[in-house]
């Protein structure tokens, strides 16, 4: 029921021009118990069904292969270590990156960002920032969207920019002066002059 090879220097099954099976034949497992590792030779393949599916390594690089979806499973998080990123090109030029703190999303091209069933969400108090010193940033408290920008804000359509009926462009704080229509009418309020200069 066992086979034990004791010895003061390497034990060693060596076939030639053939291979060497492990197998159990009815039930039981075949483990792999070593006191530090086991080691596979470098630029030597671990098959786990055909030539598609395997591990390897070169002393560098650990290349994990598949001819369809790798699959990853764990009962809590995947980590990556910190200013190691995940690449999804051989350049680097697209890649996520963390560095303890901020998260960086890199790109040669286009940032696409699709949802198949819903919204993409961004939490409340938390903006979208088109610099490094958050002048231009639209943001929403779960009531109000806030556009901020340093200088103009441009609307730029090929149609028209529709305002629901009933609904105000407002000037400053309050609700005067005021440029709003309710579906027919266009009513301009404002408790000093309206100047329409040409």
């Amino acid at each position: 029921t066992a086979v034990s090879i004791d010895g003061t220097a390497a034990s060693n099954f060596t076939v030639t021009g053939g291979n060497l099976t492990l197998s159990t034949v009815t039930s039981g497992e075949i483990l792999i118990t070593p006191v530090n590792y086991a080691r596979m030779a470098s630029g030597k393949q671990l098959q786990f069904a055909d030539t598609g599916e395997y591990l390897s390594g070169d002393g560098t690089n650990l290349t994990i292969a598949s001819g369809a979806d790798i699959i990853l499973s764990a009962t809590t998080n995947v980590n990556i270590p910190q200013t190691k990123g995940l690449s999804f090109a051989t350049d680097d030029a697209e890649r996520i990156i963390s560095d303890g703190t901020d998260l960086t999303i890199s790109s040669g091209g286009k940032i696409n960002l699709t949802a198949a069933t819903g919204d993409v969400h961004i939490p409340k108090n938390i903006g979208l920032v088109f610099d490094d010193n958050a002048s231009e940033k639209i943001e929403s408290n779960d009531t109000d969207l806030t556009i901020n920008s340093g200088a103009d804000i441009n609307l730029t359509a090929t149609s028209d920019i529709n305002i629901p009926a009933s609904v105000g462009l407002t000037f400053g704080s309050a609700a005067n002066p005021k440029i709003e229509g309710d579906g027919t009418d266009l009513a301009i309020d404002a408790t000093g002059n309206i100047n329409v200069t040409s």
